[in-house]
């Protein structure tokens, strides 16, 4: 589940606190929401349009779609256009409205299947493009074996089995619950609290290391290979360099995840005083998927003849 785009708050005995009293200065100058919003808004619309780039050029450009990987990247492509044109909306419109937007409970419930099963599928859809690369990496041997159609449904299915179930919980109020607050939704622990931290390990922590270690064997693996031929291997050369890519958005992932998990948890007092600094941890989660295929676009040119070597 997602975090970084609502006022979160858990329970004070869970090891990623924010205090239950963390508010917003409804007194606080409103031209900052208005900036927060607009840049918001623009970001994901250009992300949007560059995600449609994306998948246009998955779709028509011929080496792309014969590709293994083409359907695993398309999955991440297009949950990030859905993240970019109906998630953000969906969760910075009524923090930017306020006390003006009374949402229902049922909305508040729901949110978890319209906004946060699509960011947990996102982290997982990236997982386990990195493991695809990982097995094509270490174990070419055995990649024909994934790169059967039936491997390939798969690993698909795999993202969003693991995003329903973990975000069913929220919304039949197990573990935790996703409630009406003064900006928006709150996701509450519910019953014990350390159910909270559970949720933030499985959606947060255990996909992100998950690719840290697989890229940064593709890249140990392929940088040793690279030596060895003296960088005279194109396919060595394609290979690190679409390996170098996917370690960036894997960094940005990281980047957007952890920052707002750190000051929320451990820096709470500052967070509660500064709007600032709440805009700024909001933009991070609020601007992944926008800003995430950019690096997409820059290197599609130099690695769309193999992209899953």
């Amino acid at each position: 589940m997602d975090f970084t785009n609502t006022t979160t708050y858990f329970n004070q005995t869970s090891s990623l606190t924010v205090r239950s009293n963390v508010t917003f200065n409804e007194t606080a100058p409103g031209y900052r929401l208005v900036v927060f919003i607009t840049t918001v808004l623009l970001t994901n619309a250009a992300g949007a349009v560059a995600n449609v780039i994306l998948l246009l050029a998955m779709t028509i450009h011929r080496p792309l779609r014969k590709s293994s990987s083409c359907p695993l990247i398309a999955q991440c492509i297009a949950v990030d256009l859905y993240i970019t044109t109906v998630a953000v909306p969906i969760v910075v419109i009524p923090f930017f409205l306020g006390p003006s937007l009374q949402l229902s409970e049922d909305f508040c419930r729901y949110e978890a299947l319209s906004v946060y099963l699509f960011y947990s599928c996102g982290m997982f859809s990236e997982a386990v493009v990195a493991f695809h690369r990982l097995i094509a990496t270490v174990l070419p041997h055995h990649f024909v074996f994934f790169k059967r159609r039936s491997s390939v449904i798969g690993l698909l299915l795999i993202s969003w089995v693991v995003a329903a179930v973990t975000c069913t919980f929220p919304t039949l109020g197990i573990g935790t619950r996703v409630v009406p607050a003064t900006r928006g939704c709150n996701v509450a622990p519910q019953g014990n609290p350390a159910s909270l931290t559970v949720s933030v390990a499985i959606g947060y922590f255990f996909p992100t290391i998950f690719m840290g270690c697989c890229y940064v064997t593709v890249l140990t693996r392929t940088s040793q290979e690279l030596r060895k031929r003296q960088g005279k291997s194109r396919s060595l050369v394609r290979r690190m360099e679409i390996s170098r890519t996917l370690f960036f958005s894997f960094l940005w992932h990281c980047v957007t995840v952890y920052p707002p998990l750190i000051v929320m948890g451990h820096f709470s007092e500052q967070y509660a005083e500064s709007l600032s600094l709440k805009l700024a941890i909001m933009w991070l989660g609020s601007c992944f998927s926008a800003i995430n295929p950019v690096s997409g676009i820059r290197n599609s040119s130099r690695s769309n003849q193999d992209l899953a070597v």
